[in-house]
C-alpha cells in the first residue's frame, strides 16, 4: 500500500509542477481507526473509519499555500490542482517560504523503529471482549461497592503515509497504535462523584499492560479521591506523578520553543538559548528514533531527516524548534518543526523513594483546567492528589491551584524518578520539587 501512496504523491508533485508550481510537497495518507466504547455492561458506541487524503504544499511565483483534499479520484485531483494553484497565485509573496534544503534529507535512519505491528490485528469481537474485560477488572478491585459507573474503550489505529517533494525527498511510513482506557466514577459525600482513569497506549499490541491492571487502577484512583478537600494555601514541597508531568513540560518545552513564538517574541525562552532555564538535574533529549516511541519517525513534516538532539542539558536550553520558514526569518539554520519523543536523563529512585525523600508535601496525580502564558512563563492550574506525611499518603486533596512562573518553578526541581511514563511521547518520570506555591482554602 505504501508504494501505491508514493506513486500518488509523486504524480501530484509532477502534475503540480507542470501547472507552474516552482516547489511542491505532497503527502498522501491513509488511516484506519477502530474502537469500541463500553459502559456499564453494554456497548455504548462502535466506531470504524478509513480515510485517505492528499495534502499539498505549494510554492508558486514566490507565494505559498497548504491545501488538502479527501477526493483522490484522478479527475477530482486534477480539478483540485487547477483550483489551488490558481488560488495560490493571488496570495501575497513571502520570500521566506520555500522547501527544505535537499541536504537536510540526507542521512535518514534506515533501521526498523518498530512502530508497526505487522503480527497483530484486532477483530471487532476481540475489541468488544477487551472492553468488557476492562470493566470487569474495574469492578473487581477494592472499593467496588462505591462504584457508580464504569466506561471503557479499546481502540486501534493503522496509519500509512508517503511524502514526495519536487526537490528530491521521498519517504514512506507505516505505524500502528493500540489504546486501552478505563474510567470509574464512585459515590462520595452528597452529590460528589469523583472519577479515576487509567490508560495505556503502545505501538505494539503485546507490549500493552494487562486489562486487569488498567481496569483495577482506574477504580483505585477513583476511590482514593473520596473525601478529598483542599489544604490551606501555602508553599509546599511536591511531586508530579509521571503520567501527568507532561502537561507542565509541554508548557515549558512546547509552544515556547517553536520558531513562530521565538520569531514573534511571544516566548519567554526567546533569548534563553545557551542559558539555564531549569535545575541542573533536568536533561531532556528529543529522540525521534526511539524504538516503538509514540512520536517516532525517520523524517519530520517537511521531510528533513529525523535526528536526536538535546533540548535541555543540566538545566541549560540547547535548542529551539525551527522549521525552514522561521529559521529563514531568524537567519538561523533549521532544526525540526516540532518535538517527537522527549526522553529524560537518568533518575535516581522510584516513586516510593521520592515520597520518602519529600517527607511532607503534596503528590499531584491530576490536573484540571489551567493556563500558561508562553510570552511570560506565568502559569496556573488546578490540581488533585494526596497530602503526604512522612513519605506516606495521609489524605486526598482537591480544589487547589498550583501557580508560578516556569523559570522559577523548574529551578525548584530536585530529583527525577526512574519510572518513565511509556504511554506518551513525553516519557517523563515522576518529578520531585522543593517548595512551590499552592492556593487552597
Amino acid at each position: 500500500m505504501s508504494r501505491e501512496l508514493m506513486d500518488q504523491a509523486k504524480k501530484a508533485v509532477l502534475d503540480a509542477t507542470r501547472r507552474g508550481a516552482k516547489g511542491v510537497r505532497a503527502v498522501v495518507s491513509r488511516n484506519r481507526a477502530s474502537s469500541v466504547e463500553w459502559r456499564d455492561g453494554k456497548i455504548d458506541r462502535l466506531r470504524e473509519s478509513t480515510r485517505m487524503a492528499l495534502g499539498l504544499t505549494l510554492f508558486v511565483d514566490g507565494r505559498y499555500s497548504v491545501n488538502t483534499t479527501s477526493d483522490l479520484r484522478p479527475a477530482a485531483v486534477d480539478r483540485f490542482l487547477d483550483e489551488v494553484i490558481a488560488m495560490t497565485r493571488v496570495l501575497t509573496k513571502d520570500p521566506h517560504r520555500k522547501l527544505a534544503d535537499p541536504e537536510s534529507y540526507k542521512g535518514r535512519h534506515e533501521g526498523d523503529l518498530k512502530i508497526f505491528d505487522a503480527s497483530r490485528t484486532v477483530s471487532a469481537v476481540e475489541r468488544r471482549k477487551i472492553a468488557a474485560a476492562l470493566e470487569a477488572a474495574a469492578r473487581a478491585g477494592s472499593g467496588s461497592a462505591k462504584i457508580v459507573s464504569v466506561s471503557t474503550q479499546c481502540s486501534d489505529n493503522v496509519s500509512e503515509g508517503a511524502m514526495a517533494t519536487s526537490n528530491g525527498m521521498e519517504g514512506t511510513r507505516t505505524d500502528t497504535s493500540f489504546v486501552l482506557l478505563a474510567m470509574t466514577s464512585v459515590q462520595d459525600r452528597g452529590s460528589r462523584k469523583p472519577q479515576g482513569y487509567s490508560y495505556a497506549a503502545r505501538r505494539l499490541f503485546l507490549s500493552l499492560p494487562t486489562v486487569e491492571s488498567v481496569g483495577m487502577d482506574a477504580t483505585r484512583r477513583a476511590t482514593q479521591e473520596i473525601g478529598a478537600r483542599p489544604e490551606k494555601s501555602g508553599q509546599y514541597r511536591c511531586i508530579l506523578e509521571n503520567r501527568i508531568a507532561g502537561r507542565l513540560l509541554d508548557w515549558l518545552l512546547g509552544q515556547p520553543l517553536t520558531g513562530r513564538a521565538i520569531q514573534q517574541r511571544r516566548s519567554f525562552l526567546a533569548d534563553k538559548l545557551g542559558r539555564p532555564i531549569a535545575s541542573q538535574v533536568l536533561t531532556v533529549t528529543d529522540d525521534p528514533l526511539l524504538e516503538s516511541g509514540l512520536g517516532s519517525g525517520t523524517y519530520d513534516g517537511e521531510g528533513m531527516s529525523a535526528r536526536r538532539r538535546v533540548v535541555v542539558e543540566n538545566g541549560v536550553l540547547k535548542t529551539h524548534y525551527l522549521d525552514t520558514y522561521y529559521a529563514s526569518k531568524l537567519e538561523r539554520p533549521p532544526t525540526t518543526e516540532s518535538s517527537s519523543n522527549l526522553v529524560f536523563g537518568p533518575g535516581t529512585q522510584g516513586l516510593d523513594g521520592l515520597l520518602k525523600a519529600m517527607g511532607n508535601g503534596i503528590l499531584i496525580t491530576g490536573f484540571s483546567g489551567g493556563n500558561s502564558n508562553p510570552a511570560t512563563g506565568d502559569f496556573s492550574i488546578g490540581i488533585s492528589g494526596h497530602w503526604i506525611e512522612n513519605g506516606k499518603a495521609a489524605r486526598p486533596v482537591s480544589e487547589m491551584n498550583l501557580s508560578g512562573n516556569h523559570l522559577t518553578f523548574w529551578n525548584r526541581l530536585l530529583e527525577l524518578g526512574t519510572d518513565a511514563f511509556l504511554d506518551s511521547s513525553t516519557r517523563s518520570p515522576s518529578l520531585r520539587f522543593d517548595t512551590v506555591q499552592f492556593s487552597g482554602k
